[in-house]
């Protein structure tokens, strides 16, 4: 009987979905993982499970892959076999336009460029999510090679206006003062003075104007499915929105969720994935419209999420099974099931911004049977500093919230 080699991980970045993909290699399989970023953060350091490579604030491409390449040499020196995992949409365009260099050195865990491609192709997507049950909001493409046309676009689509990235590589690496995730404009006005800004700053690509679909944070879930490379969905996650991140440069991930498992908004996302001949990771977002109670898809990535930890909470490690694949091992297909609460702000905030009492029951049924966790409250990585980090972070992410969403509101705006 053969043996697989033992697993080196290697990840690109330093944030929360990072350092929960470390702790999931831990859990299953033992391994230390290794970073690449540019600057130490809370998240990734003095962590007994993974060890930072710091490139340095002016830290290059180039430099990157210097220290990938080392890292990749270092693994199979040992007789490790070098994973390679990257949760952000640039890190997916880097890795896909290059993806020769990096299969050289690494088992790959990132989806086809084919794939990231299918998601792009927004016609196509509003027909197959049609057909699979899902409404899409309704939606412009603005062109900033030329920016013609986006009166005409904003007449099509009744205010208040979403504006977000229809790609976010390029955007991800743009730096203005006022850069956000997602834009919420009241009106043509606002849009053409964001518009300006943003092109003013220098960005080529496109971006979606969407109308804004009505209900707080409460009417989000959160779908993360794995489609293997022979199209099965070998895991399916669901989770339930109960508060999202209001700043910025967070907006939409999740703050606190409800671990369970929703079928109807699980195979509703993976029809569509498989119609578009998906593989890998996708995180999709769906919201259920507060007035209709229709599902409306808003935003597939092609990544295990921020909050990817959910995952492991609902009974399935999504590390396992993204390792057999490439490995080419066959998994039947699972889902997750209950998982309690997700949070990484303290549970306080429910009773403030769960209004509905059906759901607030809901959640205190979840906390007394399979209990609270925090991605950063893992017993094998425990230290004074990491836990100081982690509250430090729960009151910063509380006065945040204080200050850019003290209530909330019928749109989560």
């Amino acid at each position: 009987m053969t043996h697989s080699p033992r697993l080196a991980p290697v990840m690109v970045g330093s944030d929360l979905g990072i350092y929960s993909m470390a702790r999931a290699f831990h859990e299953r399989w033992g391994v230390h993982s290794h970073t690449v970023s540019n600057l130490p953060r809370g998240f990734i350091n003095d962590s007994a499970i993974l060890t930072p490579i710091l490139l340095g604030e002016h830290g290059t491409q180039a430099d990157q892959r210097a220290a990938l390449d080392r890292l990749a040499v270092s693994a199979r020196e040992r007789g490790d076999e070098p994973v390679l995992v990257v949760n952000s949409d640039s890190g997916v365009d880097t890795v896909d336009t290059n993806r020769d260099w990096y299969e050289e050195r690494f088992t790959v865990i990132v989806p086809p460029g084919r794939a990231v491609r299918a998601v792009e192709d927004k016609a196509r997507l509003a027909g197959l999510a049609t057909a699979s049950g899902l409404h899409t909001p309704r939606e412009r493409v603005i062109d900033f090679a030329t920016l013609d046309g986006w009166r005409a676009a904003a007449e099509e689509i009744e205010p208040p206006y979403i504006l977000k990235p229809a790609t976010s590589g390029d955007y991800e690496n743009l730096h203005f003062p006022g850069k956000l995730k997602v834009y919420v404009l009241g009106d043509a006005s606002a849009l053409e003075s964001t518009l300006e800004q943003i092109a003013e700053a220098g960005y080529g690509g496109r971006m979606l104007l969407q109308e804004l679909i009505p209900g707080d944070d409460t009417h989000g879930y959160v779908a993360t499915v794995y489609i293997d490379r022979t199209g099965t969905a070998t895991l399916q996650a669901t989770a339930r929105m109960l508060l999202a991140i209001h700043t910025p440069n967070l907006l939409g991930n999740m703050a606190l969720g409800l671990v369970r498992w929703y079928p109807d908004i699980a195979e509703r996302v993976t029809a569509v994935l498989r119609d578009i001949g998906y593989r890998g990771f996708a995180t999709v977002d769906v919201k259920v419209d507060a007035r209709t109670g229709k599902p409306y898809l808003l935003d597939i990535n092609p990544r295990p999420g921020r909050s990817n930890h959910f995952i492991s909470m609902g009974g399935i490690n999504p590390m396992e099974v993204a390792v057999a694949d490439v490995r080419g091992e066959e998994l039947p297909p699972r889902h997750t099931g209950e998982g309690g609460v997700y949070r990484i702000v303290p549970l306080a905030l429910l009773r403030r911004y769960v209004t509905d009492p059906v759901l607030r029951g809901e959640v205190v049924s979840a906390r007394r049977a399979y209990g609270v966790t925090h991605p950063l409250a893992y017993p094998a990585d425990s230290n004074p500093r990491r836990t100081f980090y982690r509250y430090a972070a729960s009151i910063n992410h509380v006065r945040a919230f204080a200050r850019v969403y003290p209530r909330p509101t019928e749109t989560s705006f």
